[in-house]
């Protein structure tokens, strides 16, 4: 909840650390280009810095000058952009995409396409918010509020990309562990270690044979054992961060069916302001 004490700071800037250098390696004599791995080249996870810029003309000149040695950095927003459009069009799956690259990703997008036919108006890309993080003495002040709005804008300036669709998950405050199938879990790991031998076996164990159990493990075992969401997946009402809902809920974002996801459309926001329609 927003305090009406004084706020620390007017103006808020938003700067983008890109965190990593990426870099491209190719062969003159190559004349099909490099080639694009979906799973490697297309997710980009993003570090935006929050930083609170005094009230004076010069502090605001320096900022935009990218000097930040005025401001100060009160937080800091994470998340990933996932470009559903790019991945198709390189001939992968984006559900695959995102369940090799993070748990959460596959978690999302498995909700994605539970309720598939709700999104039919904004079928492409997704921005996932992970954590928008600020410092304990400037929470309060309705900050987080801003962001939220702005965080379209933010995108668009800083990864010039947009997306159709933000997403966030407000992790529960606690969860309920299922109960582990151990008979269903060994024969899990053995499947593991079985096919890891196969593929790096050396020659010097050729008189070596593991076969896996037969026995068929439910797909939720499965799934519990690879860290994946199942269909279905609901959050308890007394398990939900009631705050969080609130604050994303006052800035637009609606749940998907009972899941827990929270999710805004977005792609209408800058033609509306505009007047293009």
């Amino acid at each position: 909840m927003a305090t009406s004490a004084k706020k620390p700071f007017e103006t808020l800037a938003v700067r983008y650390d890109a965190g990593c250098v990426r870099t491209s390696i190719f062969s003159i004599d190559d004349s099909l280009g490099e080639w694009v791995d979906p799973y490697d080249d297309t997710i980009s996870w993003n570090n935006f810095l929050v930083y609170g810029v005094p009230d004076t003309e010069d502090a605001l000149d320096k900022v935009w000058d990218d000097d930040f040695t005025s401001a100060i950095q009160i937080g800091r927003i994470s998340g990933c952009h996932i470009p559903k459009s790019l991945i198709v069009n390189l001939g992968a799956e984006p559900y695959q995409v995102c369940d090799a690259a993070d748990a959460d990703l596959e978690a999302m997008y498995s909700v994605f396409q539970e309720y598939e036919e709700d999104f039919m108006d904004f079928y492409d890309d997704i921005y996932y918010i992970h954590e928008i993080e600020l410092n304990a003495e400037y929470q309060g002040y309705g900050y987080e509020t801003i962001l939220l709005l702005q965080l379209p804008a933010i995108i668009v300036k800083a990864l010039r990309v947009f997306p159709s669709l933000l997403m966030y998950y407000p992790a529960p405050t606690q969860y309920d562990e299922p109960e582990c199938d151990l008979e269903a879990e060994a024969i899990l790991t053995h499947r593991l270690e079985y096919n890891s031998q196969k593929i790096f076996k050396s020659k010097g164990d050729d008189n070596v044979f593991l076969f896996p159990p037969k026995r068929e493990v439910p797909e939720k075992e499965i799934n519990r054992f690879l860290g994946r969401r199942n269909p279905g997946d609901t959050v308890p009402e007394a398990y939900r961060n009631q705050a969080l809902y609130s604050l994303y809920e006052s800035v637009g974002f609606k749940e998907i069916g009972q899941t827990g996801w929270l999710c805004k459309p977005i792609a209408s926001i800058f033609t509306a302001k505009s007047g293009l329609n």
